[in-house]
């Protein structure tokens, strides 16, 4: 099968006047078309004949919504997967509050943002604009999805709400540059969190998502953790929940640094605290390759409750009051 590139569609342009440009916003090395079941559980990569087929009728088939004025990514027809089967979990590639300095909603994240660093133009920022006005709102992280709780830093009047980019599914760090795009409706609940001062997302994601070290310790695991603190003298267990800190940056290096440094900020503990406990009862995943991770781990319950979060924290992982 020949390379994807060699068989993009191109419009039948007057030769005098086709410079040969490439017009469009990804270039592809590699691409799919996927079909997905009735009940929007499985997702499957089809052949070109039926790539084509879709193209012709594009709009519909994504079901761009009727006030939605864009060109299809069906329209390209892509083949070059056929046959792998994958499982549907949607989530928002975008959800957050509105920068504080106009810029397009694809670049307000930290990694992204530094594509706009001394642009030749009107969306130029520079360095310290980046960490000043961006809220992050631009994740791609696939544990942004129903049932997780957002804490977005607000730095416009009302917030300015804003989401879109849903994926059909997508492995942690969209390695590829993008995934499945799709379609949806979306239904929030928003709360305001007033005195909170926060640099970056906040999340509290369904268990399911937690890393294993991270995940709240059951039952029996708490039996043993309380018959080892009696052997050696340790007179308090500390009653903790996980919560995750977003971290951005131009690499994975300096969103991981980013991210550390926002947990400790918010929690008042030192980057050395926060270290140790995602390495013994969290973890730094990436969320988006070049530079967004999520900084998860394990905190005393009381820290949450001073922030005034604590409650959210208990309502997702199913906590006991005092737990």
């Amino acid at each position: 099968m020949a390379p994807y590139e060699s068989r993009r569609y191109r419009a039948n342009l007057d030769p005098l006047h086709d410079c040969g440009a490439d017009a469009t916003p990804f270039i592809f090395e590699n691409a799919y078309t996927m079909a997905f079941d009735e009940e929007r559980q499985i997702g499957l990569t089809i052949g070109r004949a039926a790539a084509e087929g879709m193209a012709c009728n594009a709009s519909k088939v994504m079901a761009v919504p009727d006030n939605s004025i864009q060109h299809p990514i069906l329209l390209f027809a892509p083949s070059d997967l056929v046959g792998v089967a994958t499982r549907l979990r949607p989530f928002l590639g975008q959800l957050g509050t509105s920068p504080s300095k106009l810029i397009p909603d694809s670049h307000n994240a930290g990694d992204f943002g530094h594509f706009l660093l001394d642009a030749p133009h009107a969306f130029s920022i520079s360095k310290d604009e980046i960490a000043t006005h961006i809220t992050d709102g631009h994740l791609d992280d696939n544990t942004v999805r129903e049932g997780a709780i957002m804490i977005c830093p607000v730095k416009v009047p009302a917030g300015g709400i804003y989401m879109g980019d849903i994926h059909a599914m997508q492995g942690d760090g969209e390695i590829a540059g993008h995934t499945a795009d799709v379609a949806g409706t979306v239904t929030l609940e928003v709360s305001v969190l007033k005195g909170l001062t926060i640099d970056g997302p906040i999340l509290f994601t369904v268990p399911e998502d937690l890393p294993h070290l991270a995940r709240p310790l059951n039952e029996e695991e708490l039996r043993r953790a309380q018959s080892l603190a009696k052997t050696h003298g340790v007179e308090v267990i500390e009653k903790d929940a996980p919560i995750t800190f977003v971290g951005s940056g131009r690499t994975l290096n300096d969103a991981t640094d980013n991210g550390l440094q926002r947990a400790a900020d918010f929690l008042g503990i030192s980057i050395g605290e926060v270290k140790n406990r995602a390495t013994i009862a969290g973890a730094i995943e990436i969320a988006r390759n070049p530079g967004v991770v999520r900084v998860t781990f394990r905190v005393p319950l009381s820290m949450l409750d001073k922030k005034g979060i604590g409650h959210l924290a208990r309502s997702v992982y199913n906590l006991r009051d005092g737990e």
